[in-house]
């Protein structure tokens, strides 16, 4: 009997990935032979305890074409398959946010139309049963649309806006998110364990639910999930009434959005759990690159961030079976919430992604420290998130000579009573120069004064007359001034001499 099926991640309209060898996997009758043609080449393979994998040779972009898969008793035919560039897109909440919510998107979505660029949505499965697995089975390739498109990912959807027409060829875009994930909870456990970091949380997770029973998660996330739909409700009638009303009026009105949710054996928010039911369902598809935007959650704990998303890249890499896949990653813009106290737990999650961009072959960091809204982490402008993972992606991935960064310390040193910042290039300062800080022996920074002095930034405070370290937007939420020549803002820094 055959039980030839592909996985979930292979349907109509996908698409493949040009100028590699190309993986299809699934599932067949042990020692079954499989054949699969598309595009004038056909490959075998024999199915191992259920399982096959076939490479197809590298192909041009182009298409559309149909991708035929037979074990002799059953064929599958998947019609409309391209080849071209594909995407992963990763993260929590604003790389899920979808475009129908975002800015300019609900006009976007009636009008676009654009063939080339398709995308799939990964359920949300934080559990692998029988009704996961069939909403799993549900999942589709789909061309961007009029109307039928608002479901895709606002960042992803602007990035491949701007990059389809710049290389000319198919865009897909595999959409595996879940808003409040830590960046725990897309690592393996085996991963996890790797680092001090990922033992912490694993074991911490595992003394807070030690005495909570499945039967008692259930109970509390289905009494949570109606209170989170009644807030829903709230906020949609909200800006059903005034589609331009603020987050921070929002949130006065309909109320906090009900978090954290319950923990649990079953959670998605546990430690090592949407790796196995939702990352790990499309590997080892073939991919171009990875687009990243996380870490809001983590900045529960920043000191463990950096260990963490290294140990990401390597096992998201792994998993595709490609240790040199670019990983383009967003580092977090300005947030705070109305009444909170700027306790600085974000810039060190900032500075940790920028050590990992440093440190890590490869990969790129779209910078959005002028970026934000007050009062919502969810800021609605996704384009300019979009447009500067494109950047990136021209310069890590297609090796275009463009200004994809943005302006960098690089070093300092001791000019009298003044620190003076060297760049990686030449800034403008636009009205005052905000958001710099100076430390003396006491550690203490204090509000300091900015001057730009040819590629270098001279760094002084009256308060501080004998400085030992500077630092730049080292704040949850403030607004930036500094500005590099090509309009990217100056990254945060923290220096010593």
């Amino acid at each position: 009997m055959s039980n030839l099926q592909l996985a979930a991640v292979f349907t109509d309209h996908m698409v493949l990935c040009r100028k590699k060898n190309v993986r299809v996997f699934g599932t067949a009758a042990d020692s079954a032979e499989v054949t699969l043609s598309i595009a004038g080449q056909t490959v075998k393979t024999l199915a191992r305890k259920g399982r096959f994998e076939a490479a197809l040779a590298p192909m041009p972009a182009g298409g559309p074409y149909t991708l035929t898969v037979t074990d002799g008793d059953t064929t599958l035919t998947f019609a409309d398959v391209m080849i071209g560039d594909v995407y992963f897109a990763g993260g929590q909440s604003n790389m899920e946010w979808p475009l129908e919510q975002a800015e300019v998107g609900p006009e976007l979505v009636k009008t676009l139309d654009e063939p080339m660029i398709r995308y799939i949505n990964f359920p949300h499965n934080a559990w692998l049963d029988d009704s996961a697995l069939a909403e799993e089975r549900k999942m589709r390739w789909k061309p961007l649309k009029p109307s039928e498109c608002g479901d895709i990912s606002a960042v992803a959807c602007h990035f491949a806006l701007e990059l389809q027409p710049e290389l000319n060829v198919p865009v897909g875009i595999i959409g595996c998110y879940w808003g409040g994930t830590s960046v725990a909870c897309w690592l393996s456990e085996a991963a996890l364990k790797q680092t001090t970091a990922g033992v912490k949380l694993l074991d911490e997770y595992a003394d807070r639910i030690k005495n909570k029973s499945d039967a008692q998660f259930d109970a509390e996330i289905k009494a949570y999930d109606g209170e989170y739909q009644a807030w829903w409700k709230r906020v949609q009638a909200l800006q059903k009434d005034d589609p331009g009303i603020p987050w921070s009026e929002i949130n006065e009105k309909a109320g906090a959005c009900p978090w954290p949710q319950p923990e649990g054996r079953k959670s998605a928010y546990r430690p090592a759990g949407l790796a196995e039911t939702m990352l790990k369902r499309a590997a080892p598809y073939t991919l171009t690159g990875f687009l990243y935007y996380q870490g809001e959650e983590d900045t529960k704990h920043p000191p463990l961030y950096r260990p963490l998303l290294m140990t990401l890249i390597a096992f998201w890499r792994d998993l595709f079976l490609d240790t040199a896949l670019p990983f383009l990653n967003v580092q977090l813009p300005m947030f705070i919430a109305k009444g909170e106290e700027d306790v600085r737990n974000w810039p060190p999650i900032r500075r940790a992604q920028e050590q990992v961009y440093a440190d890590m072959r490869n990969t790129g960091l779209a910078v959005l420290i002028d970026c934000g809204e007050f009062d919502n982490i969810h800021p609605k402008d996704k384009k300019t998130v979009g447009h500067r993972l494109y950047l990136q992606a021209l310069k890590v991935v297609y090796g275009r000579d463009v200004q994809a960064d943005s302006p960098r310390a690089l070093s300092v040193r001791l000019e009298g009573d003044a620190l003076l910042v060297a760049l990686s290039e030449p800034v403008r300062i636009t009205g005052e120069a905000a958001l710099f800080e100076l430390a003396g022996e006491d550690g203490e920074f204090r509000p300091a004064l900015c001057e730009i002095e040819g590629q270098e930034l001279r760094v002084f405070a009256e308060a501080v007359p004998a400085p030992t370290a500077v630092r730049y937007a080292w704040v949850n939420y403030g607004e930036v001034h500094v500005f590099g020549l090509s309009g990217l803002p100056l990254a945060p820094f923290a220096l010593e001499l």
